[in-house]
């Protein structure tokens, strides 16, 4: 036997460390027998064919967090069975009752592995159009074999921009004066548009304070954008807040009612084509 000299046995140390480390970090979750990366309504517009692939081949890449290191095998058809892929979010599942009827709800959140970082230091998009911090929520509603779903995104504000901390408790955002916004902007909804469809994108930042020039350079790219899916609604959450009137949460409702995105199985029920996104300074997930 070779005896390890003593810095390979510290380098070992570090490996195991930093394994325990990942291991440990909440959030991650995996299944044997369902694909968390995908909603049920991209499964419900699949071919037989990719139903039948394994959940290492059909994965959405955007939500796979151990990617890197399942590249290796999938070349290798015999051991796809135990190349499972990760997701990082947040997975709940509860038996609810509403008016003596009983159903499973289900909330699916899935945090994109692209321009993924800590607040404030990962903000804005890449040169691909990928959001900072961008994640995916499902909502599922099963009943009696029935199955409902509503899908939401959020994700930083899609164009060049950065937020420093520092000293002060709310660092002011700083927008790029080199960078090609509407060519970044164009990406990012071009890809929303491919995968989801058509949209309601909500944009949740202060219309005040640091916050308006993300506001205003918002509404400038959105009024460019070149793809005519895109409806845009300017959401005051601080105002709305602050305001006890029932009227101004009923007029909300009612809109989001009448454009909402859901799909009902079997498909005789309902199914609709419009998703949510929401934009924000910050994002969180349920």
């Amino acid at each position: 036997f070779l005896h390890l000299r003593d810095f390979s046995s510290q380098e070992n140390k570090t490996f195991l460390a930093m394994i325990n480390n990942v291991l440990t970090t909440d959030g991650f979750y995996f299944c044997t027998d369902f694909d968390l990366t995908h909603t049920l309504q991209r499964l419900a517009n699949t071919s037989p064919d990719f139903q039948e692939m394994s959940l290492l081949e059909r994965a959405d890449q955007r939500f796979v967090w151990n990617g890197n290191l399942l590249r290796e095998l999938a070349g290798q058809p015999e051991l796809h069975r135990f190349a499972l892929p990760v997701i990082h979010g947040f997975i709940v599942m509860k038996p609810c009752r509403i008016n003596g009827k009983i159903f499973e709800w289900i909330l699916i959140s899935r945090r994109s592995c692209f321009r993924a970082g800590v607040r404030y230091y990962v903000r804005g998009i890449d040169s691909e159009g990928h959001a900072a911090n961008f994640v995916e929520t499902e909502q599922i509603v099963l009943y009696e074999g029935a199955k409902a779903s509503f899908v939401q995104t959020r994700g930083s504000m899609p164009f060049y921009w950065s937020q420093r901390p520092n000293l002060k408790y709310k660092p002011k955002p700083v927008i790029s004066k080199t960078m090609n916004h509407m060519d970044g902007f164009q990406r990012h909804f071009d890809s929303q548009l491919l995968i989801y469809g058509k949209q309601t994108v909500l944009n949740l930042v202060n219309q005040k304070g640091s916050e308006k020039p993300l506001e205003e350079e918002f509404a400038k790219m959105s009024s460019g954008l070149n793809n005519g899916f895109c409806m845009l609604r300017l959401f005051s959450l601080y105002k709305e807040q602050a305001v006890c009137e029932l009227r101004r949460s009923l007029r909300l409702q009612y809109w989001s009612l009448e454009e909402l995105n859901s799909l009902c199985s079997p498909a005789a029920l309902a199914r609709s084509a419009v998703f949510f996104f929401s934009s924000c300074v910050s994002v969180k997930w349920m």
